[in-house]
């Protein structure tokens, strides 16, 4: 009886908190240059992205920003003003998912960025 508990225990458990497993799709490099905000993509149902790196050629102090909604902001890329006159770069990515349905937008910016991104398949 224990034995059979035990089992079926284990057989619910296991579609109750299943999750899709990832297989890997493609990468993409999602780019642009041009000045105003831009949709870069919609990640697709049944995918998942994973951000893996971004970045800009924008110099001095300048910045690119990017959203998930099209104005609010998700990360930067470019210089950022620390303090004085000294400045550090922003554009490393330490995997940012994101689901399907995410839109990816540049925000205003007129120099060339781009975001590298791995897309998986959600399998069930």
């Amino acid at each position: 009886m224990k034995k059979l508990f035990l089992l079926t225990f284990l057989v619910v458990s296991k579609f109750i908190f299943s999750q899709g497993n990832l297989q890997f799709n493609q990468t993409l490099l999602l780019s642009t240059t041009q000045a105003n905000s831009v949709l870069l993509g919609t990640v697709p149902v049944g995918k998942t992205w994973k951000i893996e790196g971004f970045g800009t050629a924008a110099d001095g102090y300048n910045e690119c920003r990017f959203s998930f909604d099209g104005s609010n902001i998700a990360f930067r890329a470019g210089s950022v003003h620390i303090y004085g006159s000294s400045y550090a770069y922003a554009g490393e990515a330490k995997g940012i998912w994101i689901p399907a349905g995410t839109t990816l937008y540049s925000l205003g910016c007129s120099y060339y960025r781009w975001v590298s991104v791995v897309e998986f398949n959600i399998v069930p």
